[in-house]
C-alpha cells in the first residue's frame, strides 16, 4: 500500500496477481509463505491466524501456473512439534470465486489448538487436478493482531457524513451510499443491533477486492434495512487528497485501532458489539448474509 507504516497486504495482493497472470502467463511471482511442493502450488491468503477458530484462505495453481477450481478441497491439518508432523483435524475447504480475476480462493473454518508452525495436505475432491497434492505451510500466532472472535469489538468513533462536506473526504468509493456514513461504529455498537463493518479502500485497494467487497456489504444493507447497521470505512484518512497521487495517503486511525494488517477485512459484530466473525480479503454475499443471519 502506498505510504502506509502497516504490513502491507503482500499475500491478498499477491494472490489476486498470480490468478490474473497464470491466465495469461507462464511467468508467476513466487508465493509467500506457502511452500511450493507436490504437484500442486499452494497460495496462503491469510495474515493472521491465531489459536482458536479462524476463517483459513488459499488459492491452488497447477503444474501449469493455472488456477485450480474444485467444488472443495480436503485439507488434513498436522502440528509440528520438534520437527515431526503430528497429525490432527481434517476439514472441507469451499471454493470462492473472487470478484476479479479468472480464478478463486478455497475457504475453510479451522480450530488451531496452540501456535507455532502448522502443515496442511491439500487434495482436491474434483475437478481436473482431483487426487493431486499440495503441501502449505501455516504460521499460527498466540494472539490475533485483529480483534478476537467473541471480543468486545473497538468502540471506534470513525468519521461519518456529519463531519464532512461531502463523502469523498471519508470515501474512495465513486458511488458512494451515505447509509454506510450515517453513523459511526461506537454509535453501531450502542444501537442494539447487529452491525457489519467493512475497512475497504475502493480505488486504492492492491487486490481489486475493496470496491466489489463494498459493493456487496450495500446489497446486504438494501436486504436487511433497519435490522443491522452497515458502516464502511476508508483505509485511509485522506482519500480525496490521495486522487492523482496516491503516496500522499495517511492511514486511517481506525484501521490502526483495528490492528489490520492488509485489506479488505469485514467483521460482523453481535447486538452486544462483540466480534462474531471476520473475514481477510473478499467476502462473498452468501457467506456474510449466513454470519449476519446468525446474530440477529
Amino acid at each position: 500500500m502506498h505510504g502506509m507504516t502497516r504490513k502491507s497486504p503482500v499475500l491478498p495482493a499477491l494472490l489476486l496477481a498470480t490468478l490474473v497472470l497464470a491466465a495469461c502467463s507462464s511467468v508467476v511471482p513466487t508465493p509467500t509463505p506457502a511452500a511450493t511442493l507436490l504437484k500442486l502450488r499452494p497460495i496462503l491468503a491469510s495474515t493472521d491466524l491465531a489459536v482458536g477458530v479462524n476463517r483459513l484462505t488459499f488459492a491452488l495453481l497447477d503444474a501449469r501456473s493455472a488456477p485450480v477450481r474444485a467444488s472443495a478441497v480436503e485439507v488434513a491439518l498436522a502440528y509440528v512439534q520438534d520437527g515431526t508432523r503430528v497429525p490432527q483435524a481434517t476439514v472441507q475447504a469451499v471454493f470462492r470465486p473472487w470478484p476479479a480475476g479468472p480464478g478463486g480462493v478455497f475457504t475453510a473454518e479451522v480450530d488451531f489448538p496452540q501456535a507455532g508452525q502448522w502443515v496442511a495436505e491439500l487434495t482436491p475432491k474434483d475437478g481436473e487436478a482431483a487426487g493431486e497434492q499440495a503441501r502449505m505451510v501455516i504460521p499460527v500466532q498466540e494472539h490475533s493482531a485483529t480483534p478476537s472472535l467473541g471480543s468486545p469489538a473497538p468502540a471506534t468513533v470513525n468519521p461519518t457524513a456529519r463531519d464532512v462536506a461531502s463523502l469523498d473526504e471519508i470515501t474512495s468509493d465513486l458511488k458512494p451510499d451515505a447509509d454506510l456514513y450515517a453513523m459511526t461504529i461506537a454509535e453501531a455498537e450502542r444501537s442494539g443491533k447487529p452491525s457489519i463493518i467493512t475497512f475497504a479502500t475502493p480505488a486504492f485497494c492492491q487486490s481489486a477486492t475493496c470496491g466489489p467487497q463494498v459493493d456487496v456489504v450495500k446489497q446486504l444493507k438494501d436486504a436487511y434495512r433497519g435490522r443491522a447497521s452497515f458502516i464502511h470505512v476508508e483505509i485511509y484518512a485522506n482519500p480525496k487528497e490521495m486522487q492523482g497521487n496516491p503516496s500522499r495517503g495517511r492511514l486511517a486511525p481506525a484501521v490502526k485501532e483495528w490492528g489490520l494488517p492488509s485489506d479488505p477485512w469485514t467483521f460482523v459484530l453481535d447486538a452486544q458489539g462483540r466480534v462474531a466473525a471476520k473475514y481477510e480479503g473478499f467476502v462473498s454475499y452468501p457467506e456474510l448474509e449466513e454470519a449476519l443471519r446468525q446474530v440477529l
